[in-house]
């Protein structure tokens, strides 16, 4: 009696294996003391030297101001930036200047040697949709208008694959797929939907993947990646009208408890879409 699973073959990982009542409940009732869940806490951030956080910057005094102006609200201009009295080392607030500062900014960004850019494989590119035209026929989409929208900013999703499943957090990953029960008082068997990694979808893609042909020498397992991909606006401001269209990933190898906690880090950034005003093609 109680829930089982079902495996198409000997799974070489199972993270919840080791799981036990006192690892998954945390109450002050509960007897034990509060546990540690062990929750990953998701992949790392690149090495970035203190050097490096202000490198873009006059000194580190101008750097601080500017982190100041762009954090907040929104209503702080360059006049109140350069008209600041603020606990700064007095020699670097002698000559600053929010013009100056933006503009080094800028350069600095747009140098690929430094360490903010194209962070993880971010790349630049641009769309072209073809669009339907209000009572008029073509013979084929190649002959319908072309909208092109640049700067849409979005990573490769294999390398994005491949750094996820290197990375320390794929031990926490279900690689075999498998089929839930619970048995019941009188003893039926009905089967428990529960985890993208238990769904059916799931079990054929593996069965297919490892019905494939073995090169030469090939011993390696092969798992199946469980990509969601999700896409909703998102304001950015509490003041105004600034806002991204983020696309970003889940794997459902990983249990929708973990993901569902925003301390894991389990939510990884695809793409950024840029807002089309429709009237400028009216």
């Amino acid at each position: 009696m109680g829930l089982y699973r079902v495996y198409p073959t000997r799974p070489t990982l199972a993270p919840e294996a080791n799981l036990t009542l006192q690892g998954v409940t945390d109450a002050p009732t509960l007897d034990g003391g509060r546990v540690n869940l062990g929750v990953h806490p998701g992949l790392p951030s690149p090495e970035i030297t203190s050097d490096q956080l202000f490198e873009a910057f006059t000194n580190p005094s101008a750097g601080i101001l500017m982190a100041w102006q762009y954090t907040g609200t929104n209503e702080k201009s360059g006049a109140e930036w350069d008209r600041l009295d603020l606990l700064f080392r007095p020699e670097d607030l002698h000559s600053l200047n929010h013009a100056r500062e933006l503009k080094r900014l800028d350069k600095y960004l747009k140098n690929k040697a430094n360490p903010f850019q194209e962070e993880y494989g971010w790349h630049q590119s641009t769309v072209r949709i073809r669009l339907p035209k209000e009572k008029e026929k073509f013979k084929s989409e190649n002959d319908a208008p072309e909208l092109e929208i640049p700067g849409v900013h979005h990573r490769c999703l294999t390398d994005l694959i491949t750094h996820v499943f290197e990375n320390e957090v794929s031990k926490t990953f279900n690689m075999t797929p498998f089929q839930q029960y619970w048995r019941t008082p009188d003893n039926r068997d009905i089967k428990v939907f529960s985890e993208s990694h238990s769904s059916p979808a799931m079990l054929e893609a593996y069965t297919e993947i490892n019905a494939l042909p073995h090169e030469p020498g090939d011993q390696l397992e092969r798992v199946v990646a469980s990509i969601m991909v999700w896409s909703d606006a998102t304001h950015l401001a509490n003041f105004g009208d600034a806002s991204l269209w983020p696309f970003y990933v889940y794997f459902g190898n990983q249990s929708k408890y973990t993901r569902g906690k925003p301390t894991a880090q389990a939510c990884h950034h695809l793409a950024y879409i840029p807002m089309v005003c429709i009237f400028i093609y009216l």
